[in-house]
């Protein structure tokens, strides 16, 4: 693992099909201009929380701030913007996080849904500043174009806006364990007994989102859980698809709570190990918390 530097994974191919790029088309363009908050649904982590505290399966379960908005794409946008949809659900969780030293201005600004263009120029800014300018080379520049955005401008970004983060690679053979160790140490600082077999305990902690790279997708990672059986799996939000209907309802009723509704809800929130082993590579951008140690 290297936490002092991220790259693109893989090359131009990781831009997409559109790498060459100048400018989208204009029906795509003005989709994106035109975007609202109808793509957005709030509260998932509490109900999360009262799913996981159903499974008997699950030891223990790390969940981000509850603030954290579940973001996914426009129906007719294209498979071309997961990345500006992660970093909207991470600076939409940051605007009323406390955990997190922002200035009051810049946590004003987070409040204010940043739309897909709005995210290309900030990143071009920030590239003008010189967060990560070797973005602009390995890009060609982003701004009106449908090029694949990954780790390397999400902390450009949260850098230029004064967001203290961190950068972290996994590589290698081990990388999805490397990269669940990260991540369980990042939701749960404080060693845990896992072997009490009690009853789930399911915690609702103020860390951030982590924004997640994978060769040719991003995701954002909400939480983790330990199974009693020791195997862990990741929760994350997929702007690729759409939440379930159970969790647009204003509560969850019991037959949710339980059998094949449970079950869905979680396969669409839920990232395993066989998920992760697909891959040898993996970024994350975490942001620091004021109680962070040193």
């Amino acid at each position: 693992m290297d936490d002092h530097e991220i790259k693109r994974l893989g090359q131009k191919r990781d831009l997409g099909p559109h790498a060459f790029e100048d400018h989208m088309p204009e029906h795509i363009h003005t989709l994106l201009a035109a975007e609202d908050h109808s793509n957005d649904l709030p509260n998932v982590i509490p109900k999360l929380a009262q799913l996981l505290h159903h499974d008997k399966k699950v030891a223990v379960a790390y969940l981000c701030y509850q603030g954290v908005v579940q973001i996914h794409k426009l129906p007719d946008e294209g498979p071309h913007f997961c990345g500006y949809r992660n970093l909207q659900m991470i600076c939409l969780s940051l605007a009323t996080n406390t955990s997190v030293s922002i200035k009051a201005e810049v946590q004003q600004d987070l409040g204010r849904k940043l739309t897909v263009l709005g995210l290309q120029d900030r990143i071009e800014a920030a590239w003008d500043r010189g967060f990560n300018p070797h973005g602009r080379i390995q890009t060609g520049g982003i701004r009106g174009a449908r090029k694949h955005i990954g780790s390397s401008e999400a902390e450009a970004l949260l850098l230029s806006m004064g967001v203290e983060c961190t950068g972290s690679a996994f590589t290698g053979s081990t990388a999805w364990s490397d990269l669940l160790n990260f991540v369980e140490k990042y939701f749960n600082p404080s060693p845990t007994d896992f072997s009490s077999g009690q009853q789930a305990n399911v915690h609702i902690t103020d860390r951030p989102p982590l924004f997640l790279q994978r060769p040719q997708h991003s995701i954002t990672i909400v939480g983790i859980e330990r199974l009693a059986s020791g195997k862990r799996r990741l929760f994350v939000f997929d702007p690729a698809w759409k939440p379930p209907a159970t969790m647009r309802k204003a509560q969850l009723d019991d037959a949710d709570l339980k059998g094949w509704r449970r079950k869905y809800v979680f396969g669409m929130y839920r990232k395993g190990e066989r998920y992760l082993r697909k891959w040898n590579e993996f970024e994350v951008v975490s942001v620091q918390c004021t109680n962070d140690t040193a």
